[in-house]
């Protein structure tokens, strides 16, 4: 039988895979990019959080009206949210002295990367 389709071989190559440095191609590498990536999504959302809470400890000193049930209830989440703060930096350098005491180079060489436009 004749076969009016002749089958073709082609090879597809993404130009940016090629790259050997790609963290695609380098397990490790990619895993401490995902880690990193994490990690600073996990400090901005508590930060943002931590600024949500102050502007609204803030609002709510200015609404007390001499209460002072009020302005105990303004006064913890003011506290609570700096707390909040610090266990944020805390767990930061918690992760970063494991990395460094058993040797994983995404928590070793973490950092804290902030946005920016």
């Amino acid at each position: 039988m004749f076969s009016l389709v002749k089958p073709a071989l082609a090879i597809i190559k993404n130009p940016v895979l090629n790259n050997p440095d790609n963290p695609v191609n380098n397990p490790k590498a990619y895993t401490n990019s995902v880690l990193q990536t994490i990690i600073t999504i996990f400090f901005i959302v508590g930060v943002l959080y931590f600024v949500w809470h102050f502007v609204f400890a803030g609002y709510h000193f200015i609404n007390t009206e001499g209460d002072p049930k009020k302005f105990e209830n303004a006064k913890n989440e003011l506290m609570w949210s700096f707390v909040g703060l610090i266990i944020i930096f805390a767990v930061f350098a918690v992760l970063k002295v494991i990395g460094t005491v058993t040797g994983i180079a995404g928590l070793e060489n973490l950092k804290i990367t902030w946005p920016s436009l």
